[in-house]
Formats: C-alpha cells, sequence, structure tokens
C-alpha cells in the first residue's frame, strides 16, 4: 500500500486546525477505505503531538510550503514510485511531515515577532509570575511587557509606571528592566522597586535587598545600589543622578503592606503615614518636626498607629473631620 502524498498535506492541516469541510470529507473518505490508513494517521498524530518544541498554532501557507518540500524530494530523489515495507514508509513519511512542520516553524520565527505578554496593573497591587519565576507586583496603572519564554543571554522586560521586582537568582542571565523614557536597571538576583514618573522625566529606583545597577539614558555610566539605597534621576532637574545611601523603605509600603522607621525625623513619620493611609495629618507642634521615633514594621489601622505615637510621644490626637487627624503636645524621647 502506497500513502498519496496528498493526503500528508490534508493529516498536517487537521493536526493544525486549517483544514476545510471539503478536505475533511476527503480524508474521512480515504480513512475509511482501509484499517491500515487510520493506523497510519495515528501514528503520525503521535509524531505531531510528541513534537513540543514546535508551535503548532500555523499561519503559514501550508499548501505552498508543502509543494516546496516535494519538489526538493523529487530533485533528490527522482526514482520512480515503488513498494516499500511499512516501517520504511512510516519513515519517510515522518521526514516529509518533519521538514514542512521545521519550514513553517522557520518561516514563523524569521518573519513573525515573539510573542510577549502586556500586562497593565488593574488594580492598586497586581502579581505577575514571569516565565523564570521572578515575581512582580504591578502598581495601578503600571504595565510590564515580557516575552513569553526568557531566550539568550539575557531576561529583558519592559516597564511604564511604577513595580515591585523579586528577581529570581540566574547569574548567568542578568535580569533587565527597560524603562519607558529610556534608563535601564541590571540586576542578578534581588529586591528592588522602581518608578517612572507619568512624563516619563523622573526615575526612582529603590533597593530593598541585593544589589542593582542604575543607568539612566542620560547617565549611562549609571551607579551600582545596594540595600536600603535609592537613586533617583529627574529630567526637570540638573539632569543629575542623586543617591540616599539610608533611604526608608516606606515608598514600598503599597507593595509590603506596611510602614516601619528607624529613627526617623517626626515629619517625615507624618509624610508617610499620610501618603500610606491617604489622610492628612497636622503637626501642631514644630519642634517636634525632627524628634526621632522609631517603630517597627507595622500593619495596623491609622487609627492604632496615631495611638502608639501618641503613647511614645506623649501626643494628644484628635479628629476633626474624616480622613483629618491632630497631634497636639507632644514631648520628644
Amino acid at each position: 500500500m502506497r500513502l498519496n502524498d496528498d493526503y500528508i498535506l490534508l493529516l498536517t492541516k487537521q493536526f493544525s486546525g486549517d483544514i476545510s469541510p471539503e478536505e475533511t470529507t476527503a480524508l474521512s473518505e480515504w480513512l475509511a477505505l482501509s484499517p491500515d490508513n487510520v493506523r497510519l494517521a495515528s501514528e503520525l498524530r503521535q509524531a505531531w503531538d510528541q513534537s513540543g518544541s514546535f508551535d503548532k498554532v500555523i499561519h503559514a501557507d501550508l499548501d505552498t510550503a508543502f509543494r516546496q518540500v516535494q519538489a526538493k524530494i523529487r530533485q533528490s530523489a527522482p526514482a520512480p514510485a515503488k513498494i516499500v515495507p511499512m516501517s520504511r514508509q512510516i519513515l519517510r513519511i515522518a521526514a516529509t511531515l518533519l521538514l514542512l512542520i521545521s519550514g513553517v516553524w522557520a518561516y514563523r520565527q524569521f518573519t513573525a515577532p515573539a510573542p510577549s505578554n502586556l500586562i497593565v496593573g488593574q488594580t492598586e497591587k497586581q502579581l505577575v509570575t514571569l516565565p523564570d519565576g521572578t515575581r512582580i507586583w504591578l502598581r495601578q496603572n503600571g504595565a510590564i511587557e515580557y516575552p513569553a519564554q526568557f531566550a539568550g543571554a539575557e531576561r529583558r522586560v519592559k516597564l511604564s509606571g511604577e513595580a515591585y521586582f523579586e528577581v529570581s537568582h540566574d547569574p548567568a542571565h542578568p535580569f533587565i528592566v527597560d524603562m519607558a523614557n529610556g534608563d535601564l536597571v541590571k540586576v542578578l538576583g534581588t529586591e528592588f522597586g522602581v518608578r517612572v514618573s507619568p512624563g516619563k522625566t523622573r526615575t526612582d529606583v529603590i533597593v530593598r535587598s541585593g544589589k542593582v545597577f542604575f543607568s539612566p539614558r542620560l547617565q549611562p555610566e549609571g551607579i551600582v545600589l545596594t540595600a536600603r539605597q535609592k537613586a533617583t534621576f529627574d529630567r526637570n532637574g540638573t539632569n543629575r543622578l542623586l543617591v540616599d545611601k539610608s533611604a526608608s523603605l516606606n515608598e514600598l509600603a503599597w507593595q509590603t503592606g506596611g510602614l516601619e522607621f528607624k529613627s526617623t525625623p517626626m515629619q517625615e513619620v507624618i509624610d508617610d503615614l499620610e501618603a500610606h493611609y491617604k489622610v492628612k495629618i497636622t503637626l501642631q507642634n514644630s519642634y517636634m518636626r525632627t524628634c526621632p521615633h522609631t517603630a517597627l514594621h507595622t500593619t495596623q489601622p491609622i487609627e492604632k498607629v496615631l495611638e502608639s505615637l501618641a503613647l511614645t510621644h506623649q501626643f494628644r490626637v484628635t479628629n476633626p473631620a474624616p480622613g483629618q487627624y491632630e497631634l497636639l503636645g507632644g514631648t520628644c524621647q
């Protein structure tokens, strides 16, 4: 029994989902002719299913690709057709099928853009897990673009807005964040936050742990940042790269869910509380503005936080209106 080459095409189109109703009818009639046809179709289907490295969502012109493969086979082997053992025939068909799949795969690789994912944060904090295990928390309206699979020597993603990164450690494949304004951050494995202002004029990078290299587009020599360090590059200013070597990590509270203070001036404490809880706090005693305050990581409601602050520094707390608080008196400890 000799398998007509036309049915190789029909089987391939059926496997890829590109077969027409008329072709489906013709293929069904051929399958009904012999159990051998059904067995061959089943074996070819298994070969197709096991070729997991190929993308089976095929949109290339299969008819053209098949004709090109047939022409090459005839040029290299012009001998007349003859009956061959079943095993050799299966190998011949499988080889032809493999050539066809390879041709379509190459077509897609070199003519179509690499598949990628674009995620835009819809909530205050949205978790995205990348193919390498890296976890990214997008802040609302932030956007991250990354490939379906990382390939090559680097792991690159594109960021707009604000995000917090927990990068999977892989020294052989550095992780690079390309930002919408041309700045970039390069890491091997760490936890850090990145914020690009809506106008793309300012970039902030703050490191919780590990080490990162921050390279603004206008200052590519960049700087290496370690834990609890923050760098800011503002294009609206003097285009200088400013570094805070003892930064508060409270800018990351939107991701971690809590605040912490270590000998932090009271005015900065209040600023952080206002930003995190979205309230207004008035410090009536100006003398207390520079008073240092220390508190462990807390996720308590604002009322409990102010109660603790009052106990520590002898404040009297009032609540003149919803979302508004006043701190009266106070003693610097």
